[in-house]
């Protein structure tokens, strides 16, 4: 028989899962809320990738233009590479939830469900280790883009350079 895992040492997470896809101003708002609420130890935005090409760069005949969106994140700016759908909260304390709901309908003019389950991984995988170069710790524990292309952290690229004879 298996002994049960602590449940003391796992921390409660929910998922606020808005009607509709947020735009910049309206995840910034929410998160600045988030972040006024103590016991929250971390938060993630999931939604669809953002395309590298805006369609009005497009059509006014810009190519490779890249226009960055940030969200400004306890004082620093991350650039965003998703449109925010839904966002995933760690917290310490279930009594949080009360408050997080309240954030969510000061800010967000339609209906929204918060789900409670687990959405963030807590355990550290063999991708995380491949993903950050054996630098993992226990915040950083799920928190990448798994479609991003990262940059080795083992081996350096061939050089094109041929040699000269």
């Amino acid at each position: 028989m298996v002994a049960p895992v602590a449940r003391k040492n796992r921390l409660m997470q929910v998922e606020i899962f808005p009607d509709r896809l947020l735009n910049n101003e309206t995840a910034q708002a929410l998160l600045n809320e988030l972040n006024k609420i103590s016991g929250i130890t971390r938060m993630v935005v999931h939604g669809p990738r953002l395309p590298a090409e805006t369609p009005e760069n497009l059509l006014a005949g810009k190519y490779n233009v890249h226009e960055p969106q940030t969200l400004e994140i306890m004082g620093e700016k991350v650039e965003l590479t998703v449109q925010v759908g839904r966002v995933y909260v760690e917290m310490e304390d279930p009594s949080i939830k009360d408050k997080i709901k309240e954030a969510c309908r000061k800010v967000l003019p339609f209906p929204f469900e918060i789900n409670e389950g687990n959405y963030i991984r807590t355990r550290k995988t063999m991708t995380d280790f491949v993903r950050k170069g054996g630098n993992v710790d226990d915040i950083t524990v799920g928190l990448f883009d798994p479609k991003a292309r990262p940059k080795s952290s083992c081996c350096t690229p061939k050089s094109n350079k041929t040699d000269d004879r």
